[in-house]
């Protein structure tokens, strides 16, 4: 559906703001928050409710001081994603806007206005970071307009790629790899997938054994994911020198066509 409302989220249904009439900046404040108010704000709201990496939250308060948007910055995946978007050979200087929510509370260009003010707080918070990168979903709807509003730079769209869900629930690949490979966190990570309901590993299952069997037994199952479009905001001069060097592509107009359902399981391999 095509339509020039905003999209919003609230106990991880995708609704719409409410009236056609714009934020009234008077009437909010943006502020930084603590990762214990985000966290349960992010896993009653956003339709991934998984916290981030985070290092820093904003969140976003209406009247009544009523917590009605979050954005949390986070470390990346890899650090290749900060050095292939923004140009800078440390990735120190960039983070990842890993999750950006709003409730249908808040009115039209409500994204814009708090998005712009979380910078703020950001470079305040830590001058260290000129560069943002962050992705647009098309699966849940997104294509970034609210980034190209912002004059974000649109870097690239990566390639469709699979991922798995436990119900409506995307698991994140770090998540995998951190049980496949029994890396620092495998515990917490297993715990993760346990109170999404699923059943914990057998006495003396091999977490990657364990993971393909929840794929067998259908706890898991895989989804193909259209690819992601890439921003970058350019918080500094030197930020904007960075990306002349590296792809400005148009910005997108309309979600891509669904892919083809392809084969249900992966190896353990994949995992």
């Amino acid at each position: 559906m095509e339509t020039t409302r905003s999209q919003r989220w609230r106990e991880r249904r995708a609704l719409w703001a409410r009236d056609l009439t714009v934020i009234d900046p008077k009437n909010y404040a943006v502020d930084v928050i603590a990762h214990a108010a985000a966290r349960t704000f992010i896993a009653k709201h956003h339709y991934l409710p998984s916290y981030p990496a985070a290092q820093i939250a904003i969140g976003l308060f209406g009247r009544n001081a009523a917590l009605e948007g979050v954005a949390v910055f986070a470390v990346p995946t890899t650090n290749a994603v900060i050095v292939r978007h923004t140009g800078f050979d440390d990735p120190s200087r960039g983070c990842v806007l890993a999750r950006l929510i709003l409730t249908d509370a808040v009115p039209q260009n409500g994204e814009s206005f708090f998005v712009a003010r979380a910078f703020r707080h950001l470079r305040r918070e830590r001058p260290g970071i000129e560069a943002v990168v962050s992705y647009s979903d098309p699966g849940a709807g997104h294509i970034g307009r609210v980034y190209c509003a912002l004059s974000a730079a649109h870097r690239a769209v990566t390639r469709p790629r699979f991922v798995l869900r436990a119900g409506d629930v995307t698991i994140s690949g770090r998540t995998l790899s951190k049980i496949r490979l029994g890396e620092q966190g495998h515990t917490g990570a297993i715990d993760q997938l346990v109170s999404l309901g699923l059943p914990r590993p057998a006495i003396g299952e091999d977490p990657p054994s364990w993971l393909w069997r929840l794929q067998r037994d259908r706890y898991l199952v895989r989804h193909q994911q259209a690819g992601l479009f890439a921003y970058c905001f350019e918080l500094t001069r030197e930020a904007r020198r960075r990306g002349r060097a590296l792809p400005r592509l148009p910005y997108p107009k309309t979600l891509p066509l669904a892919h083809p359902t392809l084969p249900l399981f992966m190896s353990p391999e994949e995992i």
